[in-house]
């Protein structure tokens, strides 16, 4: 019972410093011209990957089924996957390798996303060694 609280209150620390990571201390490209800029897009996509996180945590407290916080444990490996992935692949920065956004926003996200994914994977590991011996 105790792990799932570890859970619960490590996808909410993981939710509250993503979103403050995105909208307040990583710095971001403002937009010249009137358009937004790509940066700006990554952050507001993991701002709103933390906010998933968040409801994940919630969602988490209120159950206490084992198959369901694998399945849970299963979505935070993916918004971490995917919070690694936006700032670097899917949507990107800017290309200027001296502009902040390229230089610092994007990989501290993607290790930070990396470190989400890691945390769900050992807790995944952990759950189903948990499992499996139970069942012997």
């Amino acid at each position: 019972m105790k792990q799932y609280k570890v859970f619960v209150v490590a996808n909410l620390i993981f939710g509250v410093l993503l979103i403050v990571l995105t909208k307040l201390i990583l710095p971001v490209c403002h937009p010249m011209g009137g358009g937004t800029m790509s940066c700006e897009i990554s952050t507001t996509v993991d701002a709103f990957l933390g906010l998933a996180l968040l409801a994940n945590s919630v969602v988490a407290a209120g159950l206490l089924k084992k198959k369901a916080h694998v399945i849970l444990s299963a979505v935070t490996f993916v918004l971490g996957v995917f919070v690694s992935l936006v700032p670097t692949v899917i949507v990107g920065t800017c290309p200027h390798a001296h502009m902040a956004c390229h230089a610092v926003t994007a990989p501290v996200l993607a290790v930070f996303g990396a470190l989400i994914a890691l945390f769900a994977a050992l807790n995944l590991i952990y759950l189903k060694l948990r499992r499996r011996n139970e069942q012997d």
